[in-house]
Protein backbone atom coordinates (compact mmCIF):
# COMPACT_ATOMS: atom_id res chain seq x y z
CA UNK A 1 0.00 0.00 0.00
CA UNK A 2 1.06 3.57 -0.61
CA UNK A 3 1.82 5.94 2.23
CA UNK A 4 1.73 9.52 0.95
CA UNK A 5 -0.66 12.43 1.45
CA UNK A 6 -2.82 14.27 -1.08
CA UNK A 7 -4.57 17.64 -0.72
CA UNK A 8 -7.68 18.11 -2.88
CA UNK A 9 -8.43 21.72 -3.88
CA UNK A 10 -11.85 22.64 -5.32
CA UNK A 11 -14.36 25.50 -5.36
CA UNK A 12 -17.79 25.65 -3.74
CA UNK A 13 -20.45 26.35 -6.36
CA UNK A 14 -23.37 28.78 -5.94
CA UNK A 15 -25.63 26.56 -8.04
CA UNK A 16 -26.85 23.86 -5.63
CA UNK A 17 -27.01 20.89 -8.08
CA UNK A 18 -23.57 21.77 -9.46
CA UNK A 19 -22.17 22.22 -5.94
CA UNK A 20 -23.52 18.80 -4.99
CA UNK A 21 -21.95 17.23 -8.08
CA UNK A 22 -18.51 18.73 -7.45
CA UNK A 23 -18.55 17.92 -3.72
CA UNK A 24 -19.80 14.37 -4.31
CA UNK A 25 -17.10 13.81 -6.93
CA UNK A 26 -14.40 15.21 -4.64
CA UNK A 27 -15.57 13.01 -1.77
CA UNK A 28 -15.72 9.91 -3.99
CA UNK A 29 -12.20 10.59 -5.29
CA UNK A 30 -10.86 11.14 -1.76
CA UNK A 31 -12.29 7.84 -0.52
CA UNK A 32 -11.08 6.03 -3.64
CA UNK A 33 -7.53 7.32 -3.13
CA UNK A 34 -7.70 6.36 0.54
CA UNK A 35 -8.35 2.78 -0.58
CA UNK A 36 -4.87 2.87 -2.18
CA UNK A 37 -3.33 3.88 1.14
CA UNK A 38 -3.05 7.63 0.52
CA UNK A 39 -3.85 10.06 3.32
CA UNK A 40 -6.24 12.56 1.75
CA UNK A 41 -6.97 16.10 2.96
CA UNK A 42 -10.44 17.27 1.84
CA UNK A 43 -12.35 19.91 3.78
CA UNK A 44 -15.70 18.06 3.87
CA UNK A 45 -13.95 15.02 5.34
CA UNK A 46 -11.55 16.76 7.71
CA UNK A 47 -13.24 19.93 8.95
CA UNK A 48 -15.43 20.37 12.00
CA UNK A 49 -17.53 23.33 13.13
CA UNK A 50 -15.24 26.19 14.09
CA UNK A 51 -12.27 24.90 12.15
CA UNK A 52 -10.28 27.67 10.48
CA UNK A 53 -10.25 26.79 6.79
CA UNK A 54 -7.30 29.03 5.96
CA UNK A 55 -5.09 27.08 8.38
CA UNK A 56 -6.47 23.80 7.03
CA UNK A 57 -5.54 24.88 3.49
CA UNK A 58 -2.06 26.05 4.45
CA UNK A 59 -1.26 22.93 6.47
CA UNK A 60 -2.82 20.61 3.89
CA UNK A 61 -0.82 22.02 0.98
CA UNK A 62 2.43 22.36 2.93
CA UNK A 63 2.26 18.82 4.31
CA UNK A 64 1.01 16.97 1.23
CA UNK A 65 3.09 15.07 -1.28
CA UNK A 66 0.52 15.78 -4.03
CA UNK A 67 -2.07 18.49 -4.68
CA UNK A 68 -5.05 17.63 -6.89
CA UNK A 69 -7.01 20.62 -8.25
CA UNK A 70 -10.63 20.05 -9.33
CA UNK A 71 -10.87 22.67 -12.08
CA UNK A 72 -14.33 24.01 -12.91
CA UNK A 73 -15.58 27.31 -14.35
CA UNK A 74 -16.12 28.59 -10.79
CA UNK A 75 -12.67 27.38 -9.70
CA UNK A 76 -11.12 29.26 -12.61
CA UNK A 77 -13.04 32.45 -11.74
CA UNK A 78 -12.11 32.28 -8.05
CA UNK A 79 -8.40 31.96 -8.80
CA UNK A 80 -8.45 35.72 -9.46
CA UNK A 81 -10.77 36.70 -6.59
CA UNK A 82 -8.68 37.47 -3.50
CA UNK A 83 -11.73 37.19 -1.22
CA UNK A 84 -12.04 33.43 -1.74
CA UNK A 85 -10.38 30.43 -0.19
CA UNK A 86 -9.55 29.05 -3.62
CA UNK A 87 -7.50 32.19 -4.34
CA UNK A 88 -5.49 31.58 -1.17
CA UNK A 89 -4.97 27.95 -2.14
CA UNK A 90 -3.93 28.89 -5.66
CA UNK A 91 -1.40 31.45 -4.43
CA UNK A 92 0.24 28.62 -2.50
CA UNK A 93 -0.07 26.18 -5.40
CA UNK A 94 1.30 28.64 -8.00
CA UNK A 95 4.65 28.53 -6.25
CA UNK A 96 4.90 24.89 -7.33
CA UNK A 97 2.76 24.98 -10.49
CA UNK A 98 5.47 23.31 -12.59
CA UNK A 99 5.87 20.45 -10.13
CA UNK A 100 4.76 16.98 -11.27
CA UNK A 101 3.15 16.71 -7.83
CA UNK A 102 0.45 19.25 -8.81
CA UNK A 103 -2.25 17.44 -10.82
CA UNK A 104 -5.27 19.29 -12.31
CA UNK A 105 -8.51 17.40 -12.99
CA UNK A 106 -11.19 18.68 -15.37
CA UNK A 107 -14.58 17.32 -16.36
CA UNK A 108 -14.22 15.47 -19.66
CA UNK A 109 -13.36 17.83 -22.55
CA UNK A 110 -13.72 20.95 -20.34
CA UNK A 111 -10.29 22.41 -21.10
CA UNK A 112 -11.83 25.90 -21.01
CA UNK A 113 -11.95 25.52 -17.19
CA UNK A 114 -8.19 24.94 -16.92
CA UNK A 115 -6.20 27.87 -15.40
CA UNK A 116 -3.42 29.14 -17.68
CA UNK A 117 -0.65 28.22 -15.25
CA UNK A 118 -1.67 24.53 -15.53
CA UNK A 119 -1.53 24.42 -19.33
CA UNK A 120 1.13 22.07 -20.62
CA UNK A 121 0.85 19.83 -17.55
CA UNK A 122 -0.63 16.35 -17.38
CA UNK A 123 -4.39 16.88 -17.00
CA UNK A 124 -6.75 14.16 -15.79
CA UNK A 125 -10.19 14.14 -17.48
CA UNK A 126 -13.02 12.43 -15.60
CA UNK A 127 -16.82 12.31 -15.44
CA UNK A 128 -17.93 14.19 -12.33
CA UNK A 129 -21.61 13.16 -12.22
CA UNK A 130 -21.03 9.37 -11.95
CA UNK A 131 -17.43 8.95 -10.79
CA UNK A 132 -17.85 5.17 -10.31
CA UNK A 133 -18.88 4.79 -13.98
CA UNK A 134 -16.67 2.57 -16.14
CA UNK A 135 -16.41 5.59 -18.45
CA UNK A 136 -13.86 6.76 -15.85
CA UNK A 137 -11.93 3.49 -15.83
CA UNK A 138 -9.12 4.68 -18.11
CA UNK A 139 -8.86 8.13 -16.52
CA UNK A 140 -8.76 6.73 -12.98
CA UNK A 141 -6.14 4.17 -14.00
CA UNK A 142 -3.98 6.92 -15.53
CA UNK A 143 -4.41 9.16 -12.46
CA UNK A 144 -3.41 6.49 -9.94
CA UNK A 145 -0.60 5.35 -12.26
CA UNK A 146 0.71 8.92 -12.31
CA UNK A 147 0.54 9.17 -8.52
CA UNK A 148 2.35 5.86 -8.13
CA UNK A 149 4.99 6.58 -10.78
CA UNK A 150 5.91 9.91 -9.16
CA UNK A 151 6.56 8.06 -5.92
CA UNK A 152 8.76 5.29 -7.32
CA UNK A 153 12.43 6.32 -7.55
CA UNK A 154 13.84 5.83 -11.03
CA UNK A 155 16.28 2.96 -11.20
CA UNK A 156 19.78 3.57 -12.40
CA UNK A 157 20.13 2.68 -16.04
CA UNK A 158 21.94 -0.55 -16.67
CA UNK A 159 22.91 -2.50 -19.72
CA UNK A 160 20.54 -5.41 -20.22
CA UNK A 161 20.65 -8.33 -22.57
CA UNK A 162 17.77 -8.67 -25.02
CA UNK A 163 16.52 -11.70 -23.12
CA UNK A 164 16.59 -9.91 -19.76
CA UNK A 165 14.85 -6.85 -21.23
CA UNK A 166 12.10 -9.03 -22.75
CA UNK A 167 11.55 -10.88 -19.47
CA UNK A 168 11.36 -7.61 -17.52
CA UNK A 169 8.94 -6.17 -20.08
CA UNK A 170 6.78 -9.29 -19.79
CA UNK A 171 6.47 -9.09 -16.01
CA UNK A 172 5.92 -5.32 -16.12
CA UNK A 173 3.02 -5.90 -18.51
CA UNK A 174 1.53 -8.52 -16.19
CA UNK A 175 1.80 -6.14 -13.23
CA UNK A 176 0.12 -3.39 -15.28
CA UNK A 177 -2.80 -5.70 -16.08
CA UNK A 178 -3.16 -6.65 -12.39
CA UNK A 179 -3.03 -3.00 -11.38
CA UNK A 180 -5.65 -2.05 -14.00
CA UNK A 181 -7.94 -4.78 -12.67
CA UNK A 182 -7.52 -3.60 -9.07
CA UNK A 183 -8.06 0.07 -9.96
CA UNK A 184 -11.34 -0.78 -11.75
CA UNK A 185 -12.70 -3.02 -8.98
CA UNK A 186 -12.05 -0.39 -6.31
CA UNK A 187 -14.30 2.04 -8.21
CA UNK A 188 -17.48 0.11 -7.35
CA UNK A 189 -18.86 2.23 -4.52
CA UNK A 190 -20.90 5.35 -3.86
CA UNK A 191 -20.34 7.11 -0.50
CA UNK A 192 -23.48 9.27 -0.59
CA UNK A 193 -26.21 8.50 1.95
CA UNK A 194 -29.00 8.95 -0.60
CA UNK A 195 -28.88 8.72 -4.38
CA UNK A 196 -30.15 7.15 -7.58
CA UNK A 197 -27.31 5.32 -9.30
CA UNK A 198 -26.79 3.22 -12.42
CA UNK A 199 -23.90 0.76 -12.40
CA UNK A 200 -22.57 -2.38 -14.09
CA UNK A 201 -23.60 -4.83 -11.42
CA UNK A 202 -21.43 -7.81 -12.46
CA UNK A 203 -18.14 -5.95 -12.00
CA UNK A 204 -16.06 -6.39 -8.83
CA UNK A 205 -17.43 -9.92 -8.46
CA UNK A 206 -20.96 -8.52 -8.22
CA UNK A 207 -20.24 -6.29 -5.19
CA UNK A 208 -21.20 -2.61 -5.00
CA UNK A 209 -20.73 -0.67 -1.75
CA UNK A 210 -23.15 2.02 -0.56
CA UNK A 211 -22.26 4.65 2.06
CA UNK A 212 -19.24 5.02 4.32
CA UNK A 213 -18.31 3.35 7.60
CA UNK A 214 -20.05 2.78 9.93
CA UNK A 215 -23.10 3.34 7.69
CA UNK A 216 -21.82 1.21 4.80
CA UNK A 217 -23.57 -1.66 3.05
CA UNK A 218 -22.14 -4.26 0.65
CA UNK A 219 -24.72 -5.12 -2.01
CA UNK A 220 -24.27 -8.13 -4.29
CA UNK A 221 -25.93 -8.81 -7.64
CA UNK A 222 -26.22 -11.25 -10.55
CA UNK A 223 -28.32 -11.55 -13.71
CA UNK A 224 -31.77 -13.12 -13.45
CA UNK A 225 -33.94 -12.17 -16.42
CA UNK A 226 -35.04 -9.32 -18.66
CA UNK A 227 -37.07 -7.58 -15.97
CA UNK A 228 -35.57 -9.20 -12.87
CA UNK A 229 -32.25 -9.23 -11.04
CA UNK A 230 -30.81 -11.44 -8.30
CA UNK A 231 -29.65 -9.76 -5.10
CA UNK A 232 -27.73 -11.50 -2.30
CA UNK A 233 -27.41 -10.98 1.42
CA UNK A 234 -23.89 -9.82 2.36
CA UNK A 235 -24.94 -7.81 5.42
CA UNK A 236 -26.40 -8.74 8.82
CA UNK A 237 -30.02 -8.83 7.62
CA UNK A 238 -31.71 -8.39 4.24
CA UNK A 239 -35.43 -8.21 3.45
CA UNK A 240 -37.52 -7.80 0.32
CA UNK A 241 -40.46 -5.45 -0.14
CA UNK A 242 -42.74 -6.31 -3.07
CA UNK A 243 -43.69 -3.30 -5.22
CA UNK A 244 -42.13 -0.67 -2.93
CA UNK A 245 -44.58 2.15 -3.74
CA UNK A 246 -43.93 4.28 -0.65
CA UNK A 247 -40.12 4.30 -0.96
CA UNK A 248 -40.04 8.10 -1.29
CA UNK A 249 -41.78 8.77 2.03
CA UNK A 250 -39.67 6.38 4.13
CA UNK A 251 -37.31 8.49 6.25
CA UNK A 252 -37.10 6.45 9.46
CA UNK A 253 -37.11 2.69 10.20
CA UNK A 254 -40.45 3.14 12.00
CA UNK A 255 -41.99 4.26 8.68
CA UNK A 256 -41.55 0.75 7.22
CA UNK A 257 -44.63 -1.49 7.33
CA UNK A 258 -43.39 -4.70 8.95
CA UNK A 259 -46.12 -6.71 7.22
CA UNK A 260 -44.44 -5.97 3.86
CA UNK A 261 -41.05 -7.41 4.84
CA UNK A 262 -39.93 -10.82 3.58
CA UNK A 263 -36.73 -12.08 5.24
CA UNK A 264 -34.02 -13.18 2.78
CA UNK A 265 -31.49 -15.71 4.01
CA UNK A 266 -29.22 -15.55 0.95
CA UNK A 267 -30.71 -14.75 -2.49
CA UNK A 268 -33.81 -13.11 -3.90
CA UNK A 269 -35.12 -12.31 -7.38
CA UNK A 270 -36.28 -8.70 -7.66
CA UNK A 271 -38.53 -7.10 -10.26
CA UNK A 272 -38.51 -3.47 -11.31
CA UNK A 273 -40.30 -1.60 -8.52
CA UNK A 274 -39.38 -4.09 -5.81
CA UNK A 275 -37.50 -2.92 -2.74
CA UNK A 276 -34.75 -4.12 -0.41
CA UNK A 277 -34.01 -3.42 3.24
CA UNK A 278 -30.42 -3.90 4.44
CA UNK A 279 -29.25 -3.87 8.08
CA UNK A 280 -25.48 -3.89 8.61
CA UNK A 281 -23.50 -5.30 11.54
CA UNK A 282 -23.51 -1.85 13.22
CA UNK A 283 -27.35 -1.86 13.23
CA UNK A 284 -27.70 0.87 10.61
CA UNK A 285 -30.49 0.43 8.07
CA UNK A 286 -30.77 1.28 4.38
CA UNK A 287 -33.55 0.87 1.84
CA UNK A 288 -33.36 0.46 -1.93
CA UNK A 289 -35.69 0.23 -4.91
CA UNK A 290 -35.03 -1.28 -8.34
CA UNK A 291 -35.77 1.43 -10.91
CA UNK A 292 -34.48 -0.07 -14.15
CA UNK A 293 -32.61 -3.13 -15.49
CA UNK A 294 -30.66 -2.92 -18.76
CA UNK A 295 -29.17 -6.05 -20.33
CA UNK A 296 -26.43 -5.97 -22.97
CA UNK A 297 -26.96 -8.71 -25.56
CA UNK A 298 -23.29 -8.76 -26.58
CA UNK A 299 -21.48 -8.44 -23.24
CA UNK A 300 -23.25 -9.37 -20.00
CA UNK A 301 -20.63 -7.51 -17.97
CA UNK A 302 -22.14 -4.31 -19.38
CA UNK A 303 -25.52 -5.17 -17.85
CA UNK A 304 -26.70 -2.30 -15.65
CA UNK A 305 -29.14 -1.76 -12.83
CA UNK A 306 -30.54 1.58 -11.71
CA UNK A 307 -31.05 1.65 -7.96
CA UNK A 308 -32.58 4.35 -5.75
CA UNK A 309 -31.45 4.06 -2.15
CA UNK A 310 -31.46 5.83 1.22
CA UNK A 311 -29.32 5.18 4.27
CA UNK A 312 -31.57 6.09 7.19
CA UNK A 313 -29.39 8.15 9.50
CA UNK A 314 -30.36 8.40 13.19
CA UNK A 315 -28.56 11.76 13.35
CA UNK A 316 -29.39 14.62 10.99
CA UNK A 317 -25.92 15.39 9.65
CA UNK A 318 -25.76 18.70 7.81
CA UNK A 319 -23.28 20.94 6.03
CA UNK A 320 -24.01 23.90 8.33
CA UNK A 321 -20.34 24.35 9.08
CA UNK A 322 -19.75 24.91 5.38
CA UNK A 323 -22.59 27.38 4.97
CA UNK A 324 -21.66 29.30 8.13
CA UNK A 325 -17.93 29.35 7.45
CA UNK A 326 -16.29 32.76 7.51
CA UNK A 327 -14.39 31.96 4.31
CA UNK A 328 -16.16 32.05 0.97
CA UNK A 329 -14.48 29.12 -0.69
Amino acid sequence: MLNKSIFISYAWEKDEPLDKKVKNFSQWLAIYLQSWGFQVFLDVLENHPGTKLDKFMQDGIDNSHFVICICTKTYLKKTTDSATGVYNEIELIKQQADSPFIIPIIEQESFIDLPDFFKGKYVSQLKFDNPYSQANKKGIFELVSTLRDEMVPSKKSETKTDAKARIESYYNSVEKIKFSNDSANLMNFNPQSEDKISFQYLLNGGDFKLGTSPMDFITHWSTSGVNTIHSYNKVSRMMRIHNFKNFEIINHPADINLDNLIAIDWAVSLKIGDGIVWINDKNFLAIGKIIQIDLDSEDEYKNMVTLAYKILNPIDLTDDFIENSSINK
